[in-house]
């Protein structure tokens, strides 16, 4: 009888400080693709943590949400092979930003912080914008959502992969981010993708959200506009995930009345 031989035991968790997590004799069941605990405060994440680190279901869904609105992802730098994601929103947004903060804190080191952008529109005074811009660690896993959405020159893209992992909370945060009340359907600002791309998209929401849209252009910009016949199929849909100040928009409301 051939008798394998024993190999040492590994233990690469002696280089974690005891202070970020402490021994613990506790012997509970945490579900894989349960909901996972921020990590602000703690000191400077170990290699091996992040190497664990994974992406569950919801917050796989918020980023491919945003990434199809006005987040981005960061290149690695130098050494570093490992991305990270950034997103900005007004300071309107407020109350969104801090629901995207709150399910999305276990890849951040720091709270969002604010910035000032000035627009210049020809033949007008410039004017200042406060921006919230909440950035993530950069994680292997994250490489996933780079490979989904960057082309071989690093350009933000839709993929027909896209298919594959878009979901209903995907589509209640693109709204969120980018979605514009009318009164009778709804508009979808994806001006940062070309034609080829936003057709791309609005062929997954027909297939596998069965929602009936079209292209409107706005500066010769393409948007995805949804038909007023599918909008209730669309509230269905993405309503359980939709924060109450971003319910107007699927209401042929306005922010503030």
């Amino acid at each position: 009888m051939y008798i394998l031989p024993v190999l040492p035991k590994i233990n690469r968790w002696h280089k974690i400080n005891n202070s970020i997590f402490p021994p613990t004799n506790c012997t509970a069941i945490v579900p894989f693709n349960g909901k996972l605990n921020s990590t602000l405060g703690l000191p400077k994440i170990t290699k091996f943590i992040r190497d664990c680190t994974y992406l569950n279901t919801e917050c796989l869904g918020i980023f491919i949400g945003i990434l199809l609105g006005d987040a981005y992802i960061k290149k690695p730098q130098k050494d570093n092979q490992n991305v990270r994601i950034g997103f900005k929103q007004s300071i309107i947004n407020l109350p969104y930003m801090y629901e995207v903060f709150t399910k999305l804190s276990h890849y951040c080191n720091t709270v969002p912080r604010v910035e000032y952008t000035t627009l210049k529109i020809e033949g007008k005074n410039p004017k200042i914008y406060k921006l919230l811009v909440l950035e993530t660690r950069c994680y292997p896993v994250l490489n996933i959502l780079r490979d989904l959405f960057h082309d071989e020159n690093g350009v933000k893209v839709i993929k027909p992969e896209l298919f594959h992992y878009i979901t209903p909370i995907s589509l209640a945060h693109l709204i969120m981010c980018d979605g514009l009340s009318n009164q009778y359907g709804l508009t979808i600002c994806t001006d940062c993708f070309t034609v080829e791309e936003v057709v791309r998209l609005i062929n997954i929401l027909k297939i596998k959200f069965y929602l009936d849209c079209n292209i409107h252009y706005l500066r010769g910009k393409p948007r995805i506009y949804v038909l007023a016949r599918s909008m209730t199929t669309l509230r269905n849909l993405v309503a359980p995930y939709f924060i109450d100040f971003s319910l107007y928009k699927l209401n042929k409301g306005r922010r503030f009345n």
